[in-house]
């Protein structure tokens, strides 16, 4: 029976594989982006209290599920820096992400913010999980290290999230450092960025306004993207993939899905294959065009210039044929978007 318990957890081992897959895939682009110096970042004026919690937002779930105890010590005035913040964003979901996987059941996360100095914002997740042992902190930051080799037994994963976050770090200007105590006693990653005068609308001697101290649900500006597919494991690839970029994303399954949630929420973008179940992209996107000025970009199997030409002429302002390069579609997105 499609609801019967062994049903629903095959399907979880298949859903959590696919996240795996998708996060390990988006993890080796980015060292082969690096390796190759191809990193590009698009730098803001931006408050690191909101990429803080836009990152805790999206490991929220994770949080709840390990009964985990959240504190916010939000105590930096100081709080723009100049800084692509789909990147930074991704450090800190690292970072929190690590805490998460590494605290047992019940354990405690402190994320927290200090201005070592006025030009300066540091950036602390704390967690009283598994430790690092002395020997493994100076190995922490380099790809596929772990710290110790049955930490990738236990736990899994290449070990490349702290090595990406080094060198997004870096390219910032930035720096990044760990501490611990040693086995058992947990670990604090701090963060040290270069800060900002406030932008227009903060106060006249260029300290930031005051920020809420907890971290509560954040609503992103221009980045809410709606993507559209049947097929439930490309949804939930593109999504963990994107969401790591910054983006907010709804997923919906039919093209009456879709609408419907076009109808009732905001988006920005909308991503869709052109084979849905109940009717074609196509028609999807010129009901939805018929409504709201939404750009959007088709997912096809096929490229030729008469299916590119059909997604034009149904409103999608661009066409990726699948398998679906994800740098290209990250390109398309961002050129979109801005």
């Amino acid at each position: 029976m499609p609801d019967s318990p062994p049903v629903k957890e095959a399907l979880e081992v298949v859903r959590r594989n696919v996240e795996l897959e998708a996060r390990l895939i988006d993890d080796l682009l980015d060292v082969t982006r690096i390796s190759k110096g191809k990193l590009q970042l698009s730098f803001e004026t931006i408050c690191i209290h909101q990429v803080l919690q836009r990152a805790y937002e999206i490991c929220r779930k994770e949080i709840q599920a390990k009964n985990l105890e959240v504190e916010c010590q939000l105590s930096a005035v100081h709080t723009h820096v100049e800084g692509d913040p789909a990147r930074l964003q991704q450090v800190f979901w690292n970072l929190i992400k690590n805490s998460v996987k590494f605290t047992p059941e019940k354990g405690r996360i402190t994320i927290a913010t200090v201005n070592p100095a006025p030009d300066k914002i540091e950036a602390r997740i704390i967690d009283t999980g598994i430790g690092i042992e002395q020997q493994g902190i100076d190995k922490i930051f380099n790809a596929f290290e772990q710290g110790q080799a049955e930490i990738t037994r236990r736990f899994g994963g290449l070990g490349l999230g702290l090595a990406i976050s080094k060198a997004l770090i870096d390219a910032h200007g930035g720096k990044i450092r760990v501490q611990s105590a040693g086995k058992d006693k947990g670990a604090t990653f701090s963060v040290e960025l270069n800060t900002v005068l406030t932008p227009i609308g903060g106060d006249g001697d260029g300290q930031d306004q005051q920020v809420d101290r907890e971290l509560e649900p954040v609503v992103s500006t221009h980045r809410r993207v709606l993507v559209v597919d049947d097929h439930h494991d490309t949804c939930i690839g593109m999504k963990r993939m994107l969401e790591r970029r910054g983006y907010e994303i709804t997923v919906a399954h039919s093209a009456e899905q879709a609408f419907e949630k076009v109808r009732t929420q905001h988006f920005d973008l909308l991503i869709s294959d052109i084979g849905l179940p109940d009717r074609s992209g196509y028609e999807l996107m010129r009901e939805v065009r018929l409504n709201k000025d939404l750009p959007g970009i088709a997912l096809s199997g096929f490229g030729s210039e008469q299916d590119i030409n059909q997604a034009r002429e149904a409103g999608f302002s661009e066409h990726l044929t699948k398998p679906i390069n994800f740098e290209r579609l990250e390109k398309t997105i961002q050129s979109l978007l801005s």
